[in-house]
């Protein structure tokens, strides 16, 4: 079943590349909007010293000062450009995935901003239930650092609670939620499920389905690498010549591309998984929902208030 799903995924890739472009646009004008005044700031005050290439080679107290000095103000106020920056890139992120997987179910095409419409707003509402979850979660990873750290003293107990222990639960608790709020969305729009019982699908997916989780971890892996490449190139973009720069550019570009469509097909392929299992198990639940009926019939109150009301 994990090897159907991933087809399908790698099948959405194919057949709806516009969706991969769509994604690589948006993220890419995002991230454009935020480094621009970055860059600007920078420019009129390194640009003229010529001090640009030590800047970008390694850090310099003094030069940075001088920075500060002549564009202070402009980096002081890029927090308070990411207060509206961040809910913007949230809500782009929720909007996308609902569009995603409307556009991606089944064999039938359909119009990915249909999808955006119809279910961002509930999509926003779930993202909000699984925020409760999330904050438990870093809770617990906080409480169980300082309990450990009671225990694990020196230089080698500080390297595996802060290196390993720490950073193992806090990733692995995420990639768990992801997990379920990923299937969480999905019945959302797939099953049409109300905002609740969408929620508690998806908390109760990878228990019920352990192959979810090995199909997360199949898109995980090559979505980290594709995280982390970027910021490889522009370690060697540092010393490279100019021509190699525009190379490295290039690349990079290529590889943010590359991620978009790792979206839309992880994305296809969780929702190819859930519609076999759904299909598998609909006239299970279908069943049960016949049989309710006809149990609270057979139980004796039932007939006794039959009875009375005859």
């Amino acid at each position: 079943m994990i090897g159907k799903s991933i087809a399908a995924g790698l099948a959405g890739i194919r057949r709806r590349f516009g969706l991969v472009v769509l994604l690589y646009g948006v993220n890419l004008a995002l991230a454009f909007v935020l480094s621009v005044p970055v860059y600007f700031a920078l420019q009129s005050s390194v640009g003229p010293t010529g001090f640009g290439a030590d800047l970008a080679g390694g850090f310099d107290f003094v030069l940075w000062a001088d920075v500060m000095e002549k564009a202070g103000a402009v980096l002081r106020a890029l927090p308070l450009q990411l207060l509206w920056m961040i809910p913007l890139y949230l809500l782009w992120k929720t909007a996308a995935s609902v569009g995603l997987i409307h556009a991606l179910r089944g064999e039938q095409i359909r119009p990915f901003w249909q999808g955006v419409g119809r279910y961002t707003g509930k999509a926003l509402l779930l993202a909000l239930l699984f925020l409760v979850p999330l904050v438990v979660w870093i809770v617990l990873t906080l409480v169980a650092a300082l309990m450990l750290g009671a225990i694990l003293e020196g230089e080698v107990g500080g390297f595996w609670l802060n290196l390993v222990i720490v950073p193992t639960l806090l990733v692995g608790g995420l990639a768990v939620l992801d997990l379920m709020h990923d299937y969480a969305r999905i019945a959302l729009v797939v099953a049409e499920q109300r905002v609740g019982k969408a929620a508690a699908t998806g908390i109760a997916w990878p228990f019920r389905h352990g192959q979810a989780s090995w199909l997360y971890l199949a898109w995980f892996v090559p979505a980290l690498l594709l995280l982390l490449l970027p910021a490889l190139l522009d370690a060697n973009a540092v010393a490279a010549t100019a021509g190699a720069v525009w190379g490295l550019f290039l690349l990079q570009q290529f590889v943010l591309l590359l991620r978009a469509a790792v979206t839309v097909g992880w994305i296809g392929s969780e929702t190819a998984f859930y519609e076999m299992i759904w299909i598998r198990e609909a006239p299970l639940i279908a069943e049960q929902e016949a049989e309710a009926p006809l149990a609270a019939e057979a139980m004796p109150g039932s007939q006794q208030g039959g009875l009375a009301s005859a």
